[in-house]
């Protein structure tokens, strides 16, 4: 029997000997190896990320849509990154040209916002109405229902005020 446990816990014993040294070959050979091709991924990827002209592109394309605040954010990623590139100095005119339409939008708002707010208003007054109108429709409905309920529970409690004040 002692011989039995002696030869499992022999073979365990190598069976982890044998593990660790794989783990140690996997260490210093494959991993080692994916660890650089990682680092040389994100560079590139980096390097794309910030590509000036998709960058510049990008922002174009986010200002023909109206949206400003991206187009700015993506031109100053630009400016940053490849500050001597042909795009970012077409990008710095670019974001004087987003500013100004910025600004522009900013100024149409603000002139028609009273008579959109007029307008908001007119349109939540009319359906917080209706829907109250609504409401009120349905407690006439069952308004007697109610009342009715409302006496048989209240009824004997009214008896006995009114027997105290006779």
């Amino acid at each position: 029997m002692n011989e039995k446990i002696g030869l499992i816990v022999k073979y365990v014993v190598y069976f982890l000997v044998g593990a660790l040294l794989v783990f140690a070959i996997m260490s210093f050979t494959v991993v080692k190896d994916l660890k650089a091709e990682n680092v040389q991924l994100a560079e590139a990827l980096d390097t794309s990320r910030y590509e000036a002209p998709r960058l510049l592109e990008d922002a174009k394309a986010q200002s023909a849509s109206g949206d400003y605040s991206e187009a700015k954010l993506t031109l100053q990623t630009l400016i940053e990154n490849q500050p001597g590139s042909a795009e970012a100095s077409e990008g710095r005119e670019l974001l004087l040209t987003i500013e100004d339409k910025e600004m522009a939008a900013n100024s149409k708002w603000e002139a028609a916002l009273p008579k959109i707010r007029e307008e908001w208003f007119n349109n939540m007054s009319e359906s917080l109405l209706a829907e109250s109108d609504e409401e009120r429709v349905e407690l006439e409905k069952d308004l007697n229902k109610i009342i009715t309920e409302a006496w048989e529970k209240a009824k004997s409690k009214v008896r006995e005020d009114w027997a105290e004040e006779n």
